[in-house]
Parts: C-alpha cells; structure tokens; sequence
C-alpha cells in the first residue's frame, strides 16, 4: 500500500493498493478485495497521524457499497467538530463512507 498527502484542507490522501499487496493475502485469493477493516483502521490512523487527534476514537458507522479492489482511491477526511467524515473514492466512485468520533 501507498500512502501521499494531496492536501491538508480538505485533508485528502491518495492510496494505491497493488495486486501483490500483503493486504490481498488470504482475503479473497483470484479476487483479492481491500478489507474493510484496514479501510476503517487507515481512517483511524490518518485521523492521527494528520490531524493530531489524541485519546480514544470510536467509530460510529462504515458503510461499504462496492468492493475496493487493487488500484488507486482517494481517502477524504473531513473534520465536523467531534466527527470525521471518511470517504474512500476513486473518481466519481464512492466506495466506502464512514463516521468516527472523537
């Protein structure tokens, strides 16, 4: 997996998955798809790393409507108080969106 900051506000990230990423390993072998909870755990990590948020952080809900696949996505993170709005996409594409609090 690759990971590069595309801009700080909004806070958007490029991720690039390729199809010989250890992710894949047993998650679907001749149809590898991203799981869902190193999409959520990502989230939860960038929120971290790139914000500075410190102390527990709950995720309030994921919702999955297309499976990710290898390839390359966008993961938007948009700050609402307490609440981080996170969406996976890749063009017009959404794949996943989720809601974690502070």
């Amino acid at each position: 997996m690759d990971i590069s900051l595309l801009s700080r506000d909004p806070l958007r990230l490029f991720v690039s998955f390729a199809p010989d990423d250890a992710c894949f390993n047993g998650h679907f072998p001749g149809n590898p798809v991203v799981p869902g909870s190193l999409i959520t755990g990502l989230s939860l990590q960038v929120i971290r790393n790139h914000l500075g948020r410190t102390g527990p952080l709950r995720v309030q809900r994921f919702s999955f409507s297309r499976f990710a696949c290898p390839g390359s996505y966008t993961l938007d993170i948009e700050g609402q108080g307490e609440t981080y709005l996170c969406t996976l996409r890749s063009d017009d594409t959404l794949f996943a969106q989720g809601r974690i609090t502070a």
